[in-house]
């Protein structure tokens, strides 16, 4: 008789097992009805057209090669950082740069030196050739700066330009220099953060260069 009961029990539980089963399953794969399917991740690049020419047509007899640019560790990684207040930092959900700040800051240096013309050579940490000069550089700041209700893209570069030919280390050293930059968004969006980052980017690519192209040429006088 005890089997029999538990036998009867088993068969009105197992049903109930199953349903809950079933319903665990499409759970996991995301199948019940209503679900949305996953939130895509957008990804974004800064983009703007290379500062203009400033060397006359005349490049300089030298070769130069920009180093790897670093990051601070804040910004060391692909998410779009905004800082909504002072002492919090925050960032946009689903959007992400394409690549991490200090490679986007470089490969762009890297495009607008090579499209001034002003040097005879322009390599990037890629390449091997050997080069006079070295320019290093690192990125201390980027991001949205939010203060009521306006939003700013600022960039803050650190960079060091070397003549490779000198042994002593104060005459290695041409120049070292922070270059800051905060450029006015229209919205507190990431497509906006991404345009008011291209406009900062490029003067200060522009800013760096003219500085280049000054202390280089004093030295050939």
């Amino acid at each position: 008789m005890r089997n029999y009961h538990m036998t009867k029990a088993n068969r009105r539980v197992a049903p109930v097992l199953a349903q809950i089963l079933f319903l665990g399953i499409l759970c996991l794969f995301g199948c019940l009805p209503g679900n949305k399917p996953p939130q895509l991740t957008e990804q974004y690049a800064i983009e703007y057209a290379p500062p203009a020419v400033y060397n006359n047509g005349t490049p300089l007899p030298y070769t130069i090669r920009i180093e790897r640019f670093s990051a601070a560790q804040a910004y060391n990684n692909q998410s779009m950082t905004y800082r909504p207040e002072p002492y919090k930092l925050a960032s946009y959900d689903y959007h992400r740069w394409r690549v991490m700040p200090g490679d986007m800051v470089t490969d762009h240096f890297v495009r607008d030196l090579r499209n001034s013309g002003m040097f005879a050579g322009v390599f990037s940490y890629r390449e091997s050739e050997s080069t006079r000069f070295v320019l290093e550089g690192g990125v201390e700041e980027f991001l949205e700066v939010d203060e009521q209700r306006e939003g700013r893209a600022v960039l803050c570069l650190n960079v060091a330009l070397i003549d490779t030919t000198q042994t002593e280390i104060t005459k290695r050293l041409i120049f070292q220099k922070k270059y800051r930059h905060e450029e006015p968004i229209k919205e507190q969006t990431p497509v906006s953060l991404t345009q008011g980052m291209s406009a900062s980017m490029k003067r200060l690519s522009d800013e760096i260069m003219r500085d280049i192209y000054a202390s280089i040429h004093r030295l050939s006088k």
